[in-house]
């Protein structure tokens, strides 16, 4: 087994004996011995090889579009934050002239969820108001009859 790490030797190798061939057939002015043997020169000049047609560039994803998909889990989790990055998504969209459906989706869907909440919000306050509303006017009215409980 050969070192790896061992100088090379000084003997010609397959390209280095090929150009001294070359050169010592150049130089005594015969061209066919300007080549080694087996490997004759044609007489026509080589086709040049067919170009590869390149990789596609790799197309950019279009703006606005993952803030897009942000506002619309947002929408679900969040409504509030989702109206807001869904708005955002939809302005950066539009200033690339791209459409942006799920932008479009998380904008409307969080104000419609923002807009139950607040419902909802105000219905049960409304709900806790008239309750206690109801208790404390008829404890007093129970305490201002002479009744005690």
């Amino acid at each position: 087994m050969s070192d790896p790490y061992q100088q090379p030797s000084q003997q010609p190798g397959p390209q280095q004996g090929d150009q001294q061939a070359y050169q010592q057939g150049y130089q005594q002015g015969d061209p066919q011995q300007a080549y080694p043997q087996g490997q004759q020169q044609s007489p026509y000049p080589q086709a040049p090889y067919p170009a590869y047609p390149a990789y596609p560039a790799y197309a950019p994803e279009p703006p606005g579009r993952t803030m897009g998909i942000v506002g619309f889990v947002l929408a679900f989790v969040l409504a509030p934050a989702g109206i807001v990055v869904s708005a955002m998504a939809l302005s950066e969209s539009k200033k690339a002239g791209v459409d942006n459906p799920l932008g479009k989706w998380g904008l409307w869907l969080s104000i419609a969820f923002t807009a139950l909440a607040v419902l909802y919000v105000v219905v049960v306050l409304l709900f806790m108001a008239g309750t206690f509303f109801t208790l404390f006017s008829t404890t007093t009215a129970i305490n201002g009859a002479g009744m005690s409980v």
